[in-house]
């Protein structure tokens, strides 16, 4: 059985535990951590939605455990890590606003955490996610390969949910990808992208394409403002997508924050780009790119390096 942990147990990690005792398909123990003060508010959303999931493997009946706990010790023998402990962006800030804020919790704990989780997959949620996930690497000592950035599979999915809503076929009908850093240069990359097995520029007009980068690129901003805060279920399902394909050996190719080795022109750097889930890690995918989409990636690579400067 698989032993998940879930570093940080606000609202995305909360939701993942949610989406992994409903999931049929995978068993597991999961393993909550976040700060003792934060469980030890009673009333509390941790504590309370802890007891919750308790009673709701009850009512399913299934083989699922979950442990609410302060100590990093007790992540030991995980099999998969969703990291999202750090605070959320406002509608005023932007990724990169809260560097200051999150590397120093982001450093500590995968300081500790490298001591005692050693073959877990690591998948990073934190913003700004390219600087969170080279903190991770940098403190946990883990290879590369059990190293990831989640940003692509959520862009991704919003990229579908735009180019479905544009071209009046349902979302199981479109396959695109998001690469790129995690913000507003992010590339929605159309050459590679398909609705109803017909490529999306010979669907969807020019200027819709336009439009369509630019919400798929402000969407997170959208999201918070419609709701006061940045997203959560969303950004969990994401998460825990990931966690699957890897537990469960899938070999499945999903956009994420990888760690290139020579790929598209790159070397010891996180980038979105495809990537490969196995057992025995993650690796990126190298795909053609039309010289546009190369120059889109590149400028928003050279974003992530400037976030990279400030850490």
């Amino acid at each position: 059985m698989a032993k998940i942990g879930l570093i940080g147990f606000g609202g995305i990690g909360i939701e993942a535990a949610k989406a992994l005792v409903l999931d049929p398909n995978l068993t597991c123990d999961i393993v909550a951590f976040d700060r003792a003060e934060s469980l030890e508010r009673v009333p509390g959303p941790q504590v309370g939605a802890y007891e919750e999931i308790l009673d709701t493997i009850g009512i399913l009946q299934t083989a699922d455990t979950i442990k609410l706990t302060s100590d990093v010790d007790d992540l030991a023998g995980c099999d998969a890590i969703i990291f999202t402990a750090g605070l959320p962006r406002r509608a005023d800030q932007t990724r990169a606003d809260l560097i200051g804020i999150n590397v120093p919790i982001v450093a500590g704990i995968t300081e500790r955490l490298g001591k005692v989780a050693q073959g877990a997959l690591v998948i990073m949620v934190t913003n700004p996610l390219d600087a969170m996930v080279e903190v991770a690497y940098r403190n946990l000592g883990f290879p590369s390969s059990h190293v990831v950035g989640q940003a692509g599979v959520l862009d991704t999915g919003r990229f579908t949910a735009q180019a479905s809503a544009a071209s009046g076929k349902p979302a199981s009908q479109v396959d695109t990808i998001v690469m790129g850093g995690h913000g507003p240069t992010m590339v929605p990359v159309y050459s590679a992208s398909n609705i109803a097995y017909t490529p999306a520029d010979d669907v969807i007009a020019s200027d819709k394409m336009a439009e369509i980068t630019q919400n798929v690129r402000m969407r997170g901003k959208t999201v918070i403002q419609k709701q006061g805060r940045s997203a959560i279920f969303s950004t969990a399902i994401a998460s825990v997508k990931m966690a699957k394909a890897y537990l469960l050996d899938t070999r499945e190719i999903l956009p994420a924050c990888t760690r290139l080795n020579g790929e598209y022109g790159y070397s010891d750097i996180f980038g979105g780009v495809p990537t490969l889930f196995t057992r025995e890690g993650v690796f990126p995918v190298e795909i053609p790119l039309t010289e546009s989409e190369k120059a889109a990636f590149d400028s928003s690579m050279d974003a992530v390096k400037d976030i990279l400067g400030d850490i």
